[in-house]
């Protein structure tokens, strides 16, 4: 996986940012914000998950409803798999911190999130 440096000004020490998909949360889900301490996102991941299997849940009998939220919960994995890093990264940014080198710049530009050169 790329890494991503942000800095926010010359006295913090840079930020390493993870860039690209993240296989662990497929598996992991919900729980993986929780292990990088990000609890925003593990609310926003748990609450989502949570709302789907309910949904299912209530109108649908239980066997199919299982089997239907199982694929459910590993698409919302999968997807949330591919943009959380991103999303982390936006949010820094967003904050005040800017890109520490040219290959970090050029890497979220490609991506389209970010503009302004250093």
């Amino acid at each position: 996986m790329q890494k991503i440096y942000l800095k926010y000004d010359e006295y913090t020490p840079p930020v390493e940012c993870d860039y690209g998909f993240v296989v662990e949360m497929i598996y992991l889900g919900f729980l993986y914000p929780l292990k990088k301490q990000n609890l925003k996102m593990f609310y926003i991941i748990l609450l989502t998950e949570l709302a789907v299997v309910t949904l299912i849940m209530c109108f649908i009998p239980f066997v199919i409803g299982s089997i239907i939220s199982a694929i459910l919960l590993f698409i919302i994995n999968i997807l949330f798999a591919a943009n959380y890093n991103m999303i982390v990264i936006e949010d820094l940014l967003k904050r005040g911190y800017v890109p520490l080198d040219h290959a970090s710049s050029d890497l979220l530009i490609k991506k389209g999130i970010y503009f302004k050169l250093q």
